[in-house]
């Protein structure tokens, strides 16, 4: 088990009151969010303007869904039932036989917010838990989002229940997307309290409901502990999609999984279970510092070569301090220089 693996776990043997205390404390403050969309509608255009999709202009998308629409896809038999102005007559008169022309609807441009709701989140030693933080930047990309036209939808990861989620689609509107995250908070809460054995989050099957939903340009912005075990993997696995999309990837850690404090004698658990260390001794920080700071360059590297960004986002930073880094993040993914 390497030293990037581990993750402090603190909070084992919570009573109920602490539970509940965490279950309230996941959503953050309405200041918090005022800061975060404030900073949020800032942002530079989350898609290169040198792509396909890089226009201001909504419905520019060819969507899968076929139907009524200015872009033609193609011809086919004319069926039963199907409206008469359907019908190309001119072709139809060559054929001896009813065609129709068919069409692909179009459709706006959207930016999907994939919030990591696990376990690996679900710590903090600072202000706010991880997942709070993964919250609250939901907040400030979304807030983008709209302002660049986009519309947004949420796809928390873990084991939970979040009422509404999964059959609301994209949405538009700012009232509607802060009802949607205060839902997921308050879903992320209460299965926190009544279960700390969450199951792992079911990363390769979103990964391929992505791929198969999701038209090619959208921005996908993958908010999760990139060094956790139970985290999005590797930037590779994310190579079909970064093909495709547009990947922002927010690395969420807590300060102590960077820069080891002194504990003394402490439990930490990875996918072997709990495993007692000596954070006391002094060379052992050194070298758990060294591992997950290297680990973070590898996963950055990793992601700019998919032409993916890469921002690493402290559980305790406030949007004012990192919303500044995200335009650097996306000309490092572009190869732009400073």
């Amino acid at each position: 088990m390497g030293l990037g693996g581990l993750i402090a776990r603190l909070g084992v043997g919570m009573q109920a009151d602490d539970r509940m205390a965490e279950a309230a404390s996941l959503a953050p403050g309405r200041d918090e969010i005022a800061a975060a969309w404030a900073g949020g509608e800032r942002l530079p255009s989350l898609v290169a303007e040198d792509r396909y999709t890089g226009t201001r202009l909504s419905g520019d998308q060819l969507a899968r869904r076929l139907g009524e629409g200015l872009d033609f896809e193609q011809l086919r038999a004319y069926q039963p039932g199907e409206p008469a102005a359907r019908i190309d007559w001119r072709v139809s008169a060559r054929l001896d036989e009813p065609v129709v022309r068919v069409h692909r609807e179009p459709a706006q441009r959207q930016a999907h917010m994939v919030i990591d709701c696990g376990a690996a989140m679900r710590f903090g030693t600072r202000r706010r838990l991880k997942l709070t933080q993964g919250l609250l930047a939901a907040h400030a990309f979304a807030a983008g989002a709209l302002r660049q036209g986009l519309a947004v939808e949420m796809h928390p990861v873990g084991e939970m229940s979040c009422p509404g989620h999964h059959v609301g689609g994209a949405i538009t509107g700012q009232a509607a997307i802060l009802q949607r995250l205060a839902e997921m908070a308050g879903a992320a809460g209460a299965s926190g309290a009544a279960d700390r054995n969450l199951s792992p989050p079911d990363w390769p099957g979103l990964r391929q409901r992505l791929a198969q939903r999701l038209p090619p340009g959208s921005v996908i912005v993958v908010l999760s502990d990139c060094l956790a075990d139970t985290g999005p993997g590797r930037a590779i696995d994310w190579a079909p999609l970064a093909a495709h999309q547009h990947l922002i990837f927010v690395s969420i850690s807590d300060r102590v999984e960077l820069d080891m404090p002194d504990m003394g004698l402490a439990a930490f658990e990875s996918g072997e279970g709990l495993r007692w260390l000596d954070t006391g001794s002094q060379r052992w920080r050194e070298l758990f510092s060294q591992g997950q700071r290297a680990a973070l360059r590898e996963w950055r590297e990793a992601a700019e070569s998919l032409g993916s960004a890469f921002l690493p986002l402290a559980a305790d930073a406030e949007p004012a301090d990192w919303l500044p880094e995200v335009p650097i993040a996306l000309a490092r993914a572009a190869g732009v220089t400073a």
